[in-house]
C-alpha cells in the first residue's frame, strides 16, 4: 500500500456535531485526518453515524439534519467558510463517492458512458473526447472487458459486481483527492467483494488518493485501511493505526468488534456479537455526556 506522508492532510474533521435539527444529536465532536495516500477507516454497527460523517463532508446531509458546530477542511480550505455553491464546486473538484448500492447509484434509464463522462464535462471543464478516453482507460483499469460495449450498455445489462466496478472507475476518473467509500461491498458475495477491495486498493495506491471508507466489517478494515476510527452512537471511541487496533485495542468496544469478526481460518468457531451490557453501558455513558455538555457545540 502507498506509504503514509507527512504532508497536510486532504481531509481534516475538527470537532463536528451533526443534529436533527432542533432535536437529536449524531455526531458528536468527531475528529479525524486524512492524509495523501492513507486509507482510513470508519467503522461500527448500524446508527453508529459512519455514513453521516461522508455525507457531512461531501455536503449531501438530508434537510432535516444540520451540522451545528465544527469544521471540515479539503485541502487545507475550510468548507463553512464558503458559499454553498463556492462548496459544491470545491467538493466536485476534490472529492468523489463510491456509493453502497450500485443499482440505486446508476441511473436505469441512461447508458453507462454519459453516467462516467457528464460530471467531467459538465462540472470539471473537460473535453468530451477528453472524457470519453478517461472512462474507457478506467473500465479498462477495473478489469472489465470490452469497455466500448460497457460503455453503451444500460446498468441492468450488467452484474452486481461489473456495476460496482463501474462505480468505482466513474469515482477514480476526475482524479480526486479523497474518496469517500461508503461500504462499497455489502450487497456483495465474498468472491466480488475481495476483487472490489483489491481494485480500490490498487487504484488508490496508484494514484496516491486520500480515502475514507466507511464499514462495520473488521475483517474488511484489516484488509484495507492503514488507520481506523471506532464509533459508537456518533461518538469516536478510539483512533489509531490498523495494526495497533488488531494486536491492542484500548477500547472495550473496539475488543468487541474483533471478538465479533469470523475468522476463515477458524471456521468452527462460535459467532461472538457484542455484548449486550456493553451497548447499554456505552448508550448511557453518551447519554449522560450529551446532558452534561449542555449544547449541540
Amino acid at each position: 500500500m502507498t506509504h503514509i506522508n507527512s504532508q497536510q492532510p486532504t481531509l481534516e474533521v475538527k470537532n463536528l456535531n451533526v443534529a436533527l435539527r432542533g432535536g437529536q444529536r449524531l455526531l458528536r465532536q468527531v475528529s479525524l485526518a486524512v492524509k495523501p495516500g492513507e486509507v482510513r477507516a470508519l467503522v461500527g454497527e448500524s446508527g453508529a453515524g459512519k455514513s453521516m460523517i461522508g455525507k457531512a463532508v461531501l455536503g449531501v446531509l438530508p434537510r432535516n439534519i444540520e451540522i451545528t458546530s465544527g469544521e471540515i477542511l479539503l485541502q487545507g480550505e475550510n468548507l463553512d467558510q464558503h458559499s454553498a455553491a463556492q462548496r459544491r464546486q470545491t467538493v466536485a473538484a476534490t472529492a468523489s463517492l463510491i456509493p453502497q448500492d450500485p443499482l440505486t447509484a446508476l441511473n436505469p434509464s441512461r447508458r453507462i458512458g454519459p453516467q462516467i463522462t457528464e460530471r467531467l464535462v459538465k462540472r470539471l471543464g473537460w473535453r468530451q473526447d477528453a472524457a470519453q478516453a478517461r472512462a474507457l482507460e478506467l473500465l479498462e483499469r477495473v478489469y472489465i472487458r470490452d469497455p466500448k460495449r460497457v460503455m453503451s450498455s444500460y446498468p441492468h445489462e450488467l452484474s452486481g459486481g461489473m456495476r460496482q466496478r463501474v462505480l468505482i472507475a466513474a469515482a477514480f476518473a476526475p482524479k480526486p483527492k479523497l474518496i469517500v467509500a461508503d461500504e462499497p461491498t455489502t450487497a456483495l458475495d465474498v468472491t466480488v467483494q475481495k476483487q472490489i477491495l483489491r481494485l480500490i486498493r490498487e487504484l488508490q495506491a496508484e494514484s496516491g488518493t486520500a480515502v475514507l471508507f466507511v464499514t462495520h466489517d473488521m475483517g474488511v478494515v484489516a484488509k484495507i485501511s492503514q488507520t481506523v476510527t471506532v464509533l459508537f452512537a456518533g461518538k469516536v471511541m478510539e483512533s489509531a493505526d490498523t495494526a495497533s487496533i488488531f494486536a491492542n485495542p484500548q477500547h472495550p468496544y473496539t475488543r468487541a468488534l474483533i471478538s465479533a469478526t469470523p475468522r476463515y481460518t477458524h471456521p468452527d468457531e462460535p459467532m461472538r456479537p457484542v455484548p449486550a451490557e456493553l451497548i447499554t453501558a456505552l448508550a448511557q455513558e453518551v447519554a449522560l455526556s450529551d446532558v452534561n455538555g449542555g449544547s449541540h457545540g
